[in-house]
């Protein structure tokens, strides 16, 4: 059901009535649909691969559902809305802001008393692994690991999802535009360590006050040598060979914020340039949003707003009136 656009990306939506074809279209593993007696099998799947990271976006009807995550890949499965009771995944009652974490080749069941919206995110095993190892502290000891989110992250990773859907049904060319794919896998990782990330850590003292110094001034270097390029907290791992949880303490201590936080504050501002130096109108609003890996244009105005107190689309018109 994918269709591929451009280099970087792909995206597909259909309805189905038969269990065993929704099944089959579902990618990242081998999973089973079992739909409850006396109700009618009823899905939407909506599905966008962007980089390394595939997203789908689901509602279906209430269905048992036996899985199984492909080797190489884990999978973190977000329910969004439930119409009734909520899922029960091995066991576990799944609460209304939970993610679920799950690795690769990991079997789990799923029984889903009444019909539901569910989001997932597919992604690198490796990288699944050094995400969960920040947030360890978090996960319930029962696997699949059962995060309990913060109502902020629960709304991001929800208008995500609403977002990507919405992307892969209406407008899948907007990837096509240089960076936009690219961009957008790279803000989605963040999305998910802010998910999986614990809050901030202790002040450190002494050798790792120095340290994490080190480490931010580093980063700033890079960052101050890719001026107008949006940058993701793995380039700024990569550049200046750091882990993530590394670069995450330092930015704590010595920002005061997380990198992504950070990081957005920046690709906030180069979307800010970009606006002034384009053109196009509207058009121009959604391709800077998507090339700086903002995903949903509502929260990317929101957050443009209140920091530069006006709209993208006002920036747009006061640089080029009509």
């Amino acid at each position: 059901m994918l269709r591929t656009i451009g280099e970087h990306a792909a995206a597909g939506v259909r309805r189905y009535r038969d269990p065993d074809s929704f099944a089959a279209a579902l990618l990242g593993g081998e999973v089973e649909y079992l739909p409850m007696p006396g109700q009618p099998f009823d899905a939407t799947l909506r599905v966008l691969q962007v980089g390394d990271v595939v997203m789908q976006h689901a509602a279906d009807s209430a269905h048992v559902t036996r899985a199984a995550i492909q080797p190489g890949l884990s999978a973190v499965i977000v329910p969004l809305h439930c119409s009734g009771r909520m899922p029960v995944t091995n066991g576990t009652t799944i609460g209304a802001q939970d993610a679920i974490l799950v690795p690769g080749g990991m079997e789990f069941i799923v029984a889903c008393p009444d019909p539901q919206v569910w989001g997932s995110f597919a992604l690198p095993t490796a990288m699944a692994e050094e995400l969960a190892d920040l947030s360890r502290d978090r996960h319930r000891d029962a696997m699949p690991g059962v995060l309990d989110m913060t109502p902020e992250i629960f709304g991001e990773l929800s208008a995500a999802f609403d977002a990507a859907g919405r992307l892969a049904h209406e407008a899948p060319s907007a990837l096509i535009a240089p960076g936009c794919a690219e961009g957008l896998a790279a803000s989605l990782k963040e999305l998910v360590a802010s998910a999986l990330a614990p809050g901030l850590g202790t002040e450190p003292r002494g050798r790792a006050v120095r340290e994490a110094m080190r480490v931010v001034r580093a980063a700033d270097e890079y960052l101050r040598h890719n001026i107008s390029h949006p940058i993701y907290r793995d380039d700024l791992c990569g550049a200046i060979g750091v882990s993530r949880r590394k670069l995450h303490d330092a930015f704590v201590s010595v920002v005061g914020m997380t990198p992504p936080a950070y990081l957005k504050l920046r690709r906030l501002v180069l979307a800010r340039r970009a606006l002034r130096a384009g053109n196009d109108g509207e058009r121009l609003v959604k391709s800077v949003a998507l090339s700086h890996g903002f995903w949903h244009l509502g929260h990317f105005s929101k957050d443009y707003r209140e920091l530069f107190g006006e709209l993208p689309s006002q920036t747009a018109a006061a640089t080029h009136p009509s």
